[in-house]
């Protein structure tokens, strides 16, 4: 849906993403996936309603794991999801590999980027898929403000050049690329307005809010689709 005023991803990437990577997986009831940085349990609920699947959704933000857990028994989902706000890199992963992982938007940071694509070949089937999203630099020349709010060019915020290095360096073979579409940063845009009205829970928190609204207000003022994207990314394991 292009406008979509139900929109409660945590990212640009969305119900299509998720979607998308359960389909190039061939994920089906026998399945059982893993949805990294599941926020508020958006991708976790969209995943066990359209395939019936098993879903481990995991995310160590303050607040959003509970958040999940309500939306997934809410939506009559919970009997297929568990939701873990461990870190997942102790979590054991690799004893128990997956059809599908999924890292959702946020969870890709500097500090989880490289254990991430160190892990996923051991947390994966045999030619299961991965799939990520992050946001990226779409070209070189970024103002001040904007890499100073999205990040440092090739250290916080990569290219798609340089994801898809960590693609071929993690044993994965990328089968679909592309950026979420602008209406998508509207879509999510519009989410966060809504939450900084929470007065509990991950987005009730002042620093948060006063943060997305620096955010939103540069985004739109600054045309940053000019210099960022939206990377969407689905792989498969050799």
């Amino acid at each position: 849906m292009i406008t979509d005023s139900n929109y409660n991803f945590l990212s640009p990437a969305g119900r299509e993403f998720v979607v998308a990577a359960a389909r190039f997986g061939a994920v089906s009831p026998s399945s059982r996936i893993l949805i990294l940085g599941c926020g508020g349990g958006a991708g976790a609920v969209v995943a066990a309603r359209e395939f019936r699947c098993r879903v481990v959704a995991a995310d160590t933000r303050l607040g959003l794991a509970e958040e999940a857990r309500d939306l997934c028994e809410r939506s009559g989902v919970s009997h297929l999801v568990t939701v873990d706000a461990r870190n997942p890199f102790e979590a054991g992963y690799a004893d128990d590999p997956f059809d599908l992982v999924i890292a959702e938007g946020g969870f890709l940071r500097p500090a989880t980027r490289k254990p991430f694509f160190d892990a996923i070949a051991r947390w994966l089937l045999p030619r299961a898929v991965v799939a990520f999203a992050d946001i990226i630099y779409t070209t070189k020349q970024v103002p001040s403000s904007v890499s100073q709010m999205y990040g440092d060019s090739e250290r916080q915020t990569l290219s798609e050049d340089a994801y898809r290095v960590l693609v071929r360096d993690a044993g994965v073979e990328l089968q679909f690329i592309c950026l979420s579409p602008p209406s998508n940063w509207d879509n999510f845009y519009g989410h966060i307005v809504k939450r900084t009205t929470d007065t509990a829970g991950y987005f009730g928190s002042d620093a948060i809010k006063a943060a997305m609204n620096n955010e939103i207000n540069l985004f739109y003022r600054m045309d940053c689709l000019r210099y960022i994207g939206y990377l969407i990314c689905i792989c498969r394991r050799d």
